[in-house]
């Protein structure tokens, strides 16, 4: 077979272009530190290095949000804390001013204070984030949830609560309706509760009661006809009359209650199951209470009893409101410890698929090294023979 010498210096150019390439290829391999610099190294490994990061990066999504879930439901626990602390303060303040030796003056420097914590509690019902999001509004983050109407605070948000994705399945709430935490709180002794009618005029005063068993759910009426007689009414019906003793036990339906003091004839009291009542209410009534000053009238006495069971029932309502917060802050632990390993098992599998193995590339590099030397001293041999040299 006859070779042209412009065959010898193509196979020959070639054949080096191939070794430069191959040296370069590992050189660019090692300076990135991946075996897979484009599909076309290897396009089965790229593909499901692709298909492998793409669940890396969901996943790291679920861990960010799972990062700003962490950091609302801890604000919101604060706040919760605060108010906590208001209502404990209150409870304190409650057992000073019930101790009957305070002059009317002072229970008016005790509601002064008081009134001082209700627009502290306000405060609270009306924070927002950095964002300028409402915690308290529900789904209506941009409305004010809390507003001073007539004398009353009106709540204007819904209850709804703002929720994060921090899993594929899982949406937690970051949020807290201002109508569940600050007016989902159960009058009186939680099952029931018991009020003596604003226009009595006697001395009685009723307890809060506990129940018997079950309580039965329907509501009842104690009216006085004399001293020593009530009417029992259920339902809005005359059930039944009886003699009335002074702390003597009255047993209506699972609720046990007394009433203790000398009713006037036409006093009466009630029992009836328990309504929801707000934070603000509670503490409004315990002030106006305070600035009435009669510490020795049925009424104040009345009322005093009722605000201090409604203030039992609102310190266990933050702290179980605290506890769900809580129980999702540590399932938020849980989860991101969990993205966390998932994160280090995505990494390891593409860094499997396509980082480069340094031992191997520095063999092959000094390989493909030598044999681009070897090519070149052999083209440059092969090339400089010529029979002009032995003429």
């Amino acid at each position: 077979m006859r070779i042209s010498t412009a065959q010898i210096y193509d196979s020959g150019t070639n054949g080096l272009l191939r070794n430069q390439y191959d040296l370069y290829k590992l050189q660019n391999q090692m300076s990135t530190g991946r075996r897979v610099v484009t599909p076309a190294d290897d396009p089965v490994a790229a593909a499901q290095a692709l298909v492998t990061e793409q669940k890396q990066s969901v996943n790291q999504q679920f861990l960010d949000n799972q990062s700003n879930a962490k950091t609302q439901l801890a604000e919101l626990e604060s706040l919760m804390a605060s108010v906590g602390n208001v209502l404990i303060n209150a409870k304190s303040r409650w057992v000073e001013a019930g101790n009957g030796t305070y002059s009317a003056s002072e229970l008016k420097a005790i509601a002064v204070d008081l009134r001082g914590k209700y627009q502290e509690v306000l405060g609270v019902a009306n924070s927002a984030d950095a964002n300028g999001l409402y915690r308290f509004a529900g789904y209506q983050a941009g409305t004010q949830p809390f507003a001073e109407s007539g004398g009353s605070i009106v709540y204007q948000g819904d209850s709804g609560a703002r929720q994060l994705q921090v899993e594929a399945s899982r949406y937690m709430d970051v949020s807290y309706s201002g109508r569940e935490f600050f007016e989902g709180i159960p009058q009186g002794n939680g099952v029931f509760v018991a009020n003596a009618d604003s226009g009595n005029t006697g001395s009685g005063v009723i307890s809060n009661g506990s129940t018997v068993g079950t309580f039965d759910g329907r509501s009842y009426e104690l009216r006085f006809t004399s001293a020593t007689n009530y009417e029992l009414w259920i339902d809005g019906a005359l059930d039944s009359t009886a003699a009335y003793t002074s702390g003597g036990t009255i047993n209506l339906g699972g609720a046990q209650v007394t009433v203790s003091g000398a009713p006037a004839v036409g006093d009466s009291f009630t029992v009836a199951p328990s309504t929801d009542e707000s934070i603000f209410t509670t503490l409004d009534n315990f002030i106006a209470a305070l600035e009435s000053g009669d510490t020795a009238s049925a009424e104040f006495k009345n009322t005093m009893l009722r605000v201090g069971a409604s203030l039992d029932q609102a310190v266990q309502h933050v702290v179980d409101s605290r506890a769900v917060v809580g129980a999702r802050m540590a399932e938020l632990e849980s989860l991101t410890s969990l993205g966390e390993d998932l994160d280090v098992q995505y990494q390891s599998q593409i860094s499997d698929l396509v980082d480069l193995d340094y031992a191997k590339a520095i063999t092959d590099l000094s390989k493909n090294q030598l044999q681009l030397q070897a090519a070149q001293q052999s083209f440059l041999k092969v090339t400089g023979l010529s029979l002009f040299n032995f003429i």
